[in-house]
């Protein structure tokens, strides 16, 4: 509400009002009623506010309030999906998770690397990097069908030592008989260690690494 265009105000009552409005604060429903208040107070009886002026500026008062009220409640669900949300990430801790990416973790004993072929590839080559990027492996498989599919890694590096334990990446590439890529899905598997907030968003903590919730695959109890 503009205070210069209230209608039947004297001087006096405008600037009260005014001074009312400044500063940082918002115009909120308790400051639009105050002031449709002071105006039916402080109204010019030889100029009094119209019917229908009266109409409008309930209507105003009106909105503002069912306004302020819908901001209100998505603030309330905004916070019970918070809740909700930190509780399932809390009981994920401990908990197996397959999820997109090409992280695994390597601790001494033979680890699966898991992987989706979108079509039947001739040669398949999974090839395992350390945290500098160097090549540390390659495995090489041949005749692998569509669907899901998975090779073992035992720790052995390109001359024959036992690698560190460590998390790794990989990558994998498949062609078809014909020579053409065939497209590969890479996932990682591993224990939550934890949660982790960046951003404002949730976080599980998997293989030393951050994973989304909308990334996860299936869950399993852990060991």
């Amino acid at each position: 509400m503009d205070i210069a265009s209230i209608v039947g105000m004297t001087n006096s009552a405008q600037a009260e009002a005014q001074s009312a409005m400044t500063g940082d604060k918002l115009l909120g429903k308790d400051d639009f009623l105050k002031m449709l208040t002071m105006q039916l107070r402080y109204q010019d009886p030889l100029n009094p506010m119209s019917n229908d002026q009266f109409a409008a500026q309930l209507a105003q008062f009106s909105s503002l309030e069912a306004l302020n009220n819908i901001n209100d409640n998505i603030q309330t669900q905004i916070l019970m999906n918070q809740s909700m949300n930190n509780s399932f990430m809390i009981n994920m801790i401990g908990k197996d998770v397959q999820s997109y990416g090409n992280l695994l973790s390597f601790d001494g004993e033979s680890v699966n690397i898991d992987f989706q072929l979108y079509a039947d590839a001739q040669n398949v080559a999974v090839k395992i990097y350390d945290s500098t990027g160097k090549e540390v492996y390659v495995i090489n498989e041949s005749n692998m069908r569509v669907g899901d599919r998975k090779v073992s890694w035992d720790g052995k590096t390109k001359d024959g030592s036992i690698a560190s334990s460590d998390t790794y990446s990989f990558v994998v590439e498949a062609t078809s008989r014909d020579g053409f890529r065939v497209p590969v899905e890479t996932m990682n598997n591993g224990i939550v260690s934890g949660i982790a907030y960046e951003g404002g968003m949730p976080y599980l903590i998997v293989n030393g690494s951050y994973v989304n919730l909308k990334d996860i695959i299936s869950i399993n109890q852990g060991i």
